[in-house]
């Protein structure tokens, strides 16, 4: 009873927070995007909690974790376990402490007060829920095991690249109040003596930029955004630069009717770079209709492929670095 009262209530937010899009801030289609603007008040003050051990100078590897809902984390851990069986959902309960997180969800609705916390099933929208860093979390923490990585996850659900993130093609509410958390928590990583550097940026975002306007500009607002990255992070780069995996969306009713030309956008962002890449939630066959069992919430993605999502993340992150490890070698 209580996961389901926890469940409605993370619904009403993310149908509220809809509603606004659709109804609060979304212009005619005729009008320019130069004609609207939206600004939020995001709250930029982030805590500082040190439980870091000293990193003697060692060089560390950062994942951004980036986007709305589906990278917040609504899948819930109950039907994991039903999934997964006991024995395999203790793992991931018990955490991965060699893949350390410090995330700040839906301006401040959910974090880590600042801390770098061991990824495990707590990380997501809230008690009961988890996100695609467990799926990460669990790939990387095999192919790296004596080195600790650390995942800076900043998400907003319900919000869009077009309005929210951007505004008007320049950095928006959103995007600057995510610069400050990153760049709080990589001088942390800093002053405690690793030499921390971001490889990648994973991205899952896209389903509030379903109405045919928005999708017209889905890829020069994806192609001005990722510039904004890659310049404004620059001195916490890895040599070579931040690679940017991008996901899919989902075919749910939630989506239509442009998701089409949004996964068209992402996929022609992809063929830019070679440090551009792009995977098809829908040829994974990821579903977002069978939980909860009865009254699926089409929005999110169900608990097995929401974990998959992560190891697809995962697999990529652990492909770059290879790349990388390639490239210095040659």
């Amino acid at each position: 009873m209580r996961l389901k009262i926890v469940r409605l209530i993370g619904m009403i937010i993310v149908i509220s927070a809809l509603c606004f899009l659709m109804f609060g801030c979304t212009p005619d289609e005729s009008i320019s995007t130069e004609d609207t603007t939206v600004r939020l008040n995001m709250n930029t003050e982030y805590a500082v909690t040190d439980t870091l051990p000293d990193g003697e100078g060692k060089h560390a590897k950062v994942i951004l974790l980036l986007g709305q809902s589906n990278a917040t984390g609504c899948s819930i851990n109950s039907y994991l376990k039903e999934n997964i069986g006991e024995n395999e959902y203790r793992r991931y309960e018990e955490g991965f402490p060699s893949v350390l997180i410090n995330y700040c969800l839906d301006d401040h609705n959910a974090t880590s007060n600042g801390e770098f916390v061991k990824v495990d099933l707590t990380c997501g929208s809230g008690n009961g829920f988890f996100g695609p860093e467990v799926g990460i979390a669990e790939v990387i923490s095999e192919a790296y095991p004596d080195e600790t990585v650390f995942i800076l996850k900043y998400t907003m659900s319900g919000y869009s690249l077009h309005y929210h993130w951007l505004c008007a093609g320049e950095r928006g509410s959103i995007y600057q109040a995510f610069l400050s958390f990153a760049q709080t928590y990589m001088e942390l990583l800093s002053e405690k003596n690793y030499d921390a550097k971001i490889g990648a940026v994973c991205w899952m975002q896209g389903e509030s930029d379903t109405t045919d306007f928005k999708a017209s500009h889905y890829y020069e607002n994806q192609t001005a955004f990722v510039s904004y990255l890659r310049e404004d992070l620059n001195a916490y780069a890895e040599d070579g630069g931040i690679y940017f995996i991008d996901a899919g969306i989902s075919n749910s009713p939630y989506c239509e009717p442009a998701y089409p030309a949004i996964n068209e956008a992402k996929e022609k962002f992809s063929k830019q770079s070679e440090m551009n890449l792009y995977f098809s939630t829908i040829d994974l066959g990821f579903t977002i209709h069978k939980e909860p069992e009865g009254e699926p919430d089409w929005g999110h993605y169900d608990s097995l492929s929401e974990l998959e999502l992560g190891k697809k993340f995962g697999e990529y992150i652990i492909d770059i670095y290879s790349r990388k490890s390639g490239a210095l070698n040659e």
